[in-house]
């Protein structure tokens, strides 16, 4: 059996402190963290018994003990430690959305292809879910005939953090359809659907400023996304993102001609045309030990799904990997990318725009380039 890698943490979130017990429950050694300012790093190694901490990307990157990177900080920081790492031959695990648009995403892509044996993979961690897979298996069994529409609606309390930080502007990752809606057009991909090749998008800030942001500083990024999106074939999808509410939901509903599925939270269910009542598909009981709160940036199902993809890396590196899982790669990172800036372009000019996505060759209409992630 191989032996697992030494892992370098880059960010002191709320994910940094649910992965890192799972790690090590799962028998990966975590030898540094990395912070944005050396006091943050400091108490988080502190508090997850990490025997190194530092505020300098390449005091964890060069360390010769790292061999895989994880890396759950903020999107500007994410292709700069992705490149590096991967030039210097080590394994990354990248948070969504994966930079901050397709340039820096198309610089992970390119990093990635260098060295094809490294593991390059996006966070998206929705494809590591029970009840996500599930819903694949039956659509690709014909549960519901051919697929007509996707409809896909989160409610969740605010995004921002407690003080000023890249939360608050969009142009640095923050904001509903970055955080979340990158999830969402990764989950399309995943199902199975074909290409998004036109969207339309209305992109709004509700709230602007709260009891800790304010004065000169104001928020610039979504809390309200309403989103539709043309796939290949015809078939439309609606996402909804609400993020002026309280606790989190989320529902994925997929019509088709002989019935429908619906994904609420983590269970299944669904009904085919002419029967009188809901089928119960899957149940999620699964219990999730731990302290820390639920937060829209990392609510329950987020977690369920990065506990199951740190499984997936075990078994990635033990050779017992599941061939049912497939993870996000970086490739499948600039195509969310691709996407994400056709819907704010939409939401500037009002308008139905066409994604394009970067190619190493210059730009690709998507409807043509465009190749299966699923």
């Amino acid at each position: 059996m191989s032996q697992l890698p030494g892992i370098g943490i880059f960010g002191t979130s709320e994910a940094v402190y649910t992965i890192v017990p799972v790690l090590r429950e799962k028998g990966f050694r975590v030898e540094a963290i990395w912070g944005r300012r050396k006091q943050d790093a400091e108490t988080a190694a502190s508090k997850l018994n990490i025997p190194f901490h530092t505020s300098k990307i390449d005091d964890v990157v060069l360390r010769k003990d790292v061999d895989l990177l994880i890396i759950l900080a903020a999107p500007s920081l994410h292709a700069q430690i992705s490149v590096k790492a991967l030039r210097i031959g080590k394994h990354v695990v990248c948070d969504r959305p994966g930079g901050l648009n397709q340039t820096e995403a198309a610089r992970m892509v390119r990093a990635a292809a260098y060295y094809p044996s490294l593991l390059a993979i996006l966070a998206y961690t929705h494809r590591y879910l029970p009840n996500m897979s599930l819903l694949k298996k039956m659509m690709k069994e014909n549960y519901i005939g051919r697929v007509t529409l996707c409809d896909i609606r989160i409610s969740c309390g605010s995004m921002l953090g407690p003080t000023y930080s890249w939360l608050c502007d969009s142009s640095m990752g923050g904001g509903a359809l970055s955080l979340l809606g990158s999830n969402m057009i990764d989950l399309l991909s995943f199902l199975g659907l074909p290409p998004v090749v036109r969207v339309h998008a209305n992109l709004r800030t509700l709230i602007q400023t709260n009891q800790n942001i304010g004065g000169i500083r104001q928020v610039s990024c979504d809390d309200l996304a309403v989103l539709q999106l043309q796939l290949q074939d015809g078939t439309l999808a609606n996402i909804v993102i609400n993020a002026n509410m309280a606790g989190f939901s989320q529902e994925v509903v997929v019509c088709g001609t002989g019935g429908h599925l619906v994904a609420q939270g983590g269970d299944l269910r669904g009904r085919k045309v002419g029967e009188q009542r809901d089928e119960v598909l899957y149940i999620d009981v699964e219990d999730f030990n731990s302290d820390q709160s639920f937060s829209p940036l990392l609510p329950r199902i987020q977690l369920k799904g990065l506990v199951r993809m740190v499984n997936y890396l075990r078994d990635r590196f033990t050779g017992l990997q599941d061939p049912g899982v497939k993870p996000s790669m970086f490739d499948q990172g600039l195509y969310v990318q691709s996407v994400m800036e056709a819907l704010r372009s939409s939401s500037q000019t009002r308008q139905w725009v066409k994604v394009v996505t970067m190619t190493e060759e210059g730009t690709d209409s998507a409807e043509s380039s465009w190749t299966s992630f699923a």
